[in-house]
């Protein structure tokens, strides 16, 4: 399995919230975002819930991502659920994606969003993404130098 190469922060959700990629491994991915650079607010001056699921799902796709093989792309989003805890009011949230099951077709991941300095959890998500093979790529591919 070769590591998948993917500019994030040239993407225009992350480039937008100003969110960056701090880890990534075949199971787990660590995004974080100053609240600072999102407008979009809640109750109580925290960030917008539909951010929060959003931030949740960009650390799964990152996650999983980094677990395809090279025939393998990331397919669409099946299911996302979330469960808010408590309101994303921190300065700096740190959100993590676990990859819980990778199948044929589907993969299964978790994520949390929390509060950097306090660790707070404010909201776990489940995501479920659709997974699509490219057969013959992987006949085609030439070699690695």
């Amino acid at each position: 399995m070769t590591p998948h190469r993917t500019d994030w922060a040239a993407q225009p959700f992350f480039r937008t919230f100003g969110v960056a990629v701090n880890t990534t491994d075949p199971s787990y991915a660590r995004l974080t975002v100053d609240r600072g650079k999102i407008q979009l607010r809640g109750v109580r001056a925290s960030i917008n819930g539909g951010i929060v699921a959003s931030l949740a799902q960009a650390a799964a796709a990152v996650c999983l991502q980094a677990s395809l093989d090279d025939n393998e792309v990331v397919g669409l989003l099946q299911e996302l659920t979330v469960s808010y805890l408590s309101s994303a009011r921190g300065e700096d949230i740190v959100i993590e994606a676990r990859l819980l099951r990778k199948g044929g077709r589907i993969a299964v991941l978790d994520a949390e969003v929390r509060d950097a300095a306090t660790n707070i959890l404010n909201a776990k998500v489940l995501i479920s993404y659709t997974i699509h093979r490219d057969e013959t790529a992987a006949e085609t591919e030439q070699p690695h130098p």
